[in-house]
């Protein structure tokens, strides 16, 4: 019998990760946790015009690129990106990549360090994204524009039987437990940030990747998995 994983994140993501599930010899069952609301168009028009201006865009995930330059037109511009899978993203659309970082975004600032001293920085982001993110740019003495692009809301998935499920964010946690509990499952976060989300819940994750990535995510699921099946 294949065993079931359950992908948490938005119908769109899950279409993505369905052929890498597949390879790790799961069958994926998509059960979306959040909905991604975007900003006006109008503000998403400004922080474009924004962006075609600005010194570098610090982008911390892939959404949004897609939010902004969902037709792949994304303008020169030095871009530095949170991890692979948004470096990827920004590239596809057109960006320049000049800095991949080897984790989240406040990972990401500190190892840009002094060199956005002086530079004018653009951050689209989740609304309710971190703080802490925009105040050590600012501590690092570049002339930060934040603006919040889009917004996540939990919602609850169905009720589709599984063996294992995975977390891209904070918010998917919070919408499976609108209608779901972990009891008997394995568990996969995909960073320390979402880990933790799930501690507030009272679960720990049985798998987190040493750099976030769905494709090891998924391997270290599939490996949990195959582990418990064979004691």
């Amino acid at each position: 019998m294949t065993l079931r994983i359950a992908l948490t994140s938005t119908p769109d993501r899950a279409r993505a990760l369905e052929p890498l599930v597949r390879e790790g010899g799961l069958q994926p069952v998509p059960l979306p946790c959040i909905e991604v609301i975007l900003a006006p168009e109008s503000v998403l028009q400004s922080t474009r015009e924004a962006a075609a201006s600005c010194d570098l865009l610090v982008v911390t995930s892939a959404r949004v690129v897609e939010a902004l330059w969902p037709a792949g037109d994304m303008p020169a511009m030095n871009v530095v990106a949170v991890g692979a899978v948004t470096a990827a993203a920004a590239r596809d659309a057109g960006g320049s990549v000049t800095f991949v970082g080897s984790g989240g975004g406040a990972d990401l600032v500190a190892e840009l360090g002094d060199s956005v001293r002086d530079r004018d920085v653009l951050l689209p982001h989740a609304a309710g994204a971190d703080p802490a993110t925009i105040e050590t740019l600012r501590n690092s003495g570049a002339r930060v524009s934040a603006q919040p692009i889009y917004e996540t809301r939990p919602v609850a998935p169905d009720l589709d039987d599984v063996d294992a499920v995975v977390f891209g964010s904070p918010t998917a946690v919070e919408g499976w437990h609108l209608s779901r509990t972990l009891d008997d499952l394995v568990v996969g976060a995909i960073g320390h940030t979402t880990a933790e989300a799930l501690g507030h819940w009272g679960a720990a994750p049985h798998v987190v990747p040493e750099t976030p990535s769905f494709h090891r995510l998924v391997e270290l699921v599939a490996g949990e998995l195959a582990d418990r099946s064979r004691v």
